[in-house]
């Protein structure tokens, strides 16, 4: 303390200073005794000693817990009236993780299929079932030979309108005749009617299962099966598929098709269908399913098991100018051409039954191409002479 400070204050007094538990310049200049500061000094030193000790022996206060936010979930998607649940959003993002073990062409078109199978949260639309029994009903008189499958399809269809959507289900039928006599034809006819996608698939011709169940992803030229290719593009639940020719079903080969046939046409093994190459689940259980056979009795016995099965006798005549006249009519639409087929030439081609109907189908077109070419309007088709007729004439040497 400087001894010019000291002179103006009085003796045995100083300043209370920094001492003051009051900030303010009075309290600051307050004169207290020399002694009483000194006691002062020393009681904010020991209470200064006290809270630091306190400090460094006190355990660390307890840091507030941080809580997470909560996890906001997407709200699951509910299936319209007429949809339902074909491939589960967690099946979906499972998939996708499998990129990472594919070549990059095999990730292209993997990435093509399943953002198809994602797009309407993985639902799928059923057929409208009023308009679809119109239409079958208005189809019977095309299709005369085949009235008995037309209307047991209108029978499972009116069950199915009873039901819940979830329960929608059509019984597998197959169709048995000869080549040529309208199988396929009506089951594309049958899509139609229900406004659904058709698939045609030749049993005969099938190399192994994997065709159908898709292969291992670890394979370089594995890729999707034909099922979950097709359920992915539709916007249906119930696409019609033809299984075409499967009397002729291959039973040495070292992946058959045979079991994974059989647990297409079964609804509870269908429910769960898996494709190899996503290992992807996936609900088949609603896909139609029309099989053709030309010869019943070579079809696998655990195959008449599951289908309803239904001969089919050829078209007659009158069914046959029904069917050519409705193939001029889609002619006529799809190409916008008022194109007719001359009327004693289609009653003639009707009349050849020798004809089966694919032979009959490119007469017909080719007859309306070439009128469109030349610019006519009466199409004439070129109906080949009869098999085995032979010419008159007059034998030598008799």
């Amino acid at each position: 303390m400087s001894e010019s400070r000291q002179k103006a204050w009085p003796f045995g007094f100083a300043p209370l200073g920094d001492l003051s538990s009051i900030p303010a310049t009075e309290a600051y200049r307050l004169l207290v005794p020399h002694r009483t500061r000194e006691e002062l000094v020393a009681i904010k030193a020991a209470v200064d000693e006290a809270v630091q000790a306190f400090y460094q022996s006190a355990p660390p206060e307890p840091q507030p817990e941080l809580i997470a936010p909560p996890v906001v979930r997407a709200v699951p998607r509910r299936p319209k009236l007429h949809q339902v649940r074909v491939f589960a959003t967690d099946a979906l993002e499972d998939a996708k993780r499998k990129f990472d073990v594919m070549d990059e062409g095999q990730q292209k078109y993997a990435k093509a299929v399943l953002d198809d199978a994602s797009k309407h949260s993985g639902f799928r639309a059923l057929p409208r079932i009023r308009p679809a029994l119109k239409r079958l009903e208005a189809s019977q008189a095309q299709f005369a030979n085949l009235r008995e499958p037309i209307e047991k399809l209108r029978i499972d269809l009116t069950l199915a309108k009873a039901m819940r959507p979830v329960d929608f289900h059509i019984r597998p039928i197959l169709l048995a005749g000869p080549p040529g006599i309208g199988k396929t034809h009506f089951a594309r006819q049958l899509a139609d009617a229900l406004g659904v996608s058709m698939t045609q698939w030749s049993a005969g011709s099938a190399q192994s299962a994997f065709q159908l169940t898709g292969s291992d992803s670890s394979w370089r030229q594995g890729k999707p099966g034909l099922i979950l290719e097709a359920m992915a593009r539709s916007d249906t639940a119930s696409p019609v598929f033809v299984l075409d020719e499967v009397d002729k079903i291959g039973k040495d080969m070292n992946y058959p098709v045979l079991p994974v046939f059989l647990d297409l046409l079964e609804r509870n093994t269908a429910r769960t269908f898996e494709d190899t190459f996503f290992a992807l689940p996936f609900d088949a259980s609603r896909i139609i399913y029309v099989l053709t056979a030309n010869d019943l009795s070579q079809v696998p016995e655990p195959v008449l098991s599951r289908v309803e099965v239904f001969d089919i006798p050829p078209p007659e005549p009158a069914q046959r100018l029904q069917i050519i006249q409705a193939e001029v009519g889609r002619l006529q639409r799809a190409t916008k051409k008022r194109i007719a087929l001359d009327v004693h030439a289609a009653e003639a081609l009707a009349d050849r039954t020798d004809l089966d109907l694919r032979q009959t189908h490119r007469l017909v077109v080719d007859a309306f191409a070439t009128a469109l070419a030349i610019r006519k309007d009466i199409a004439t088709p070129k109906v080949p002479p009869r098999a085995g007729r032979a010419s008159i004439g007059f034998v030598r040497g008799a």
